[in-house]
């Protein structure tokens, strides 16, 4: 049973939340029928419930990102969900906004980049050849097979997946992945133990397709959106969406200087380390893992890293919560009490997080 307590504590985090949510809502989502959708996932389960009560900033976060993204709650559409997921094994749970692959193809479509997009799984026995990047691939199947998918275990006898896009140009755009990297997304995210692990498996890998086809989709006007959905989406089940057997040009071999500089952030201040990791090439944050490490101490260093950069995240997505929370209140002097105390960098990151106006208000707070 859910504590009464519990289910208060929720309704007047959601309530309070109306001013923000309302401030970055671009995508006219109701506020009332997204906080109705959220208390019927969150008092689904105590253990939804005791996650949003145990780190409210968390549970803000996610809320705020809905309206942020413009991606609705609405359990009939399937685009969203709010999650509890530990962003480090033994560490409580905490309320995520998780997106599904039918989410991230709706924004997709929003943004005008492409007219539908497909993501299909290909198991044993499928006829499947594959035609380019621009064709439709052949493939048929008997989909009525009942051994060809294992309802309770999805990943089983599977060969690969391909996502097929119909550009809003015309013609297509194809991406394909192997069974070897779909399991090796599996297998470093921090899901993996989550819907990675059951009959959603399946789910998560043409989430993952979805994801990896997107980079190839045009660049059009309201990108964004999809980028932000699928920053935050890898954000709590992982840090790196490719698998780690990628193309080599995915790979910037560090130089000394970088490497020592990722060994002395990591071991400091994680808030500083976070920001110093995010501002880095993408190519070259897929190669900072590989630093040489102390024979035997590899996998415990790599943990302390990574859990330094979700401190770090954590951290920097709650003081956002709280400065915009004085911002709305007009509480200069807060606001410039608040900023103060914080390293220039820090300060920056924190109020590029803030809508236009409040950026202005808390600069010249300062």
């Amino acid at each position: 049973m859910n504590a009464p307590s519990q289910q208060l504590s929720v309704v007047d985090n959601l309530m309070a939340l109306e001013k923000p949510f309302n401030t970055q809502n671009a995508y006219a989502l109701k506020f009332e029928s997204e906080c109705l959708y959220a208390r019927q996932q969150l008092m689904k389960n105590d253990y939804s419930l005791t996650a949003a009560k145990n780190n409210e900033a968390a549970f803000r976060a996610a809320i705020l990102n809905v309206a942020a993204i413009g991606i609705s709650l609405n359990p009939a559409t399937a685009h969203a969900y709010l999650v509890p997921r530990s962003p480090a094994k033994g560490q409580p749970a905490q309320i995520c906004l998780d997106i599904s692959y039918r989410g991230l193809v709706k924004l997709a479509t929003d943004s005008g980049a492409i007219e539908w997009a497909k993501a299909v799984l290909v198991y044993e026995g499928d006829d499947f050849k594959w035609r380019g990047p621009a064709e439709q691939p052949h493939h048929e199947a008997d989909v009525f097979d009942p051994n060809r998918i294992d309802a309770a275990n999805p990943l089983q006898n599977l060969k690969g997946g391909y996502c097929l896009a119909k550009l809003s140009g015309g013609g297509y755009m194809v991406d394909i992945m192997t069974a070897a990297e779909i399991l090796e997304v599996k297998n470093t995210s921090k899901a993996q133990n989550g819907p990675w692990a059951g009959a959603w498996a399946g789910e998560m890998a043409k989430k993952t397709l979805v994801k990896r086809a997107s980079k190839s989709w045009p660049q059009s006007g309201g990108r964004e959106r999809l980028d932000r959905a699928i920053e935050i989406v890898n954000e709590h089940e992982g840090y790196a969406d490719e698998p780690t057997v990628a193309r080599l040009s995915d790979f910037m071999r560090p130089t000394a200087e970088q490497t020592a500089k990722y060994l002395e952030l990591a071991d400091g201040d994680s808030v500083a380390f976070y920001l110093w990791y995010r501002s880095q090439d993408e190519r070259l944050r897929a190669s900072l893992p590989g630093c040489e490490f102390e024979k035997g101490k590899k996998q415990a260093t790599m943990k302390y890293f990574n859990d330094q950069l979700e401190n770090g995240r954590a951290k920097l997505e709650g003081w956002g919560i709280d400065l915009l929370s004085l911002c709305e209140s007009e509480d200069d002097a807060g606001v410039s009490e608040f900023l103060c105390d914080l390293a220039q960098p820090v300060r920056d990151a924190l109020i590029d997080t803030l809508p236009p106006a409040y950026q202005r208000f808390a600069r010249g707070c300062i």
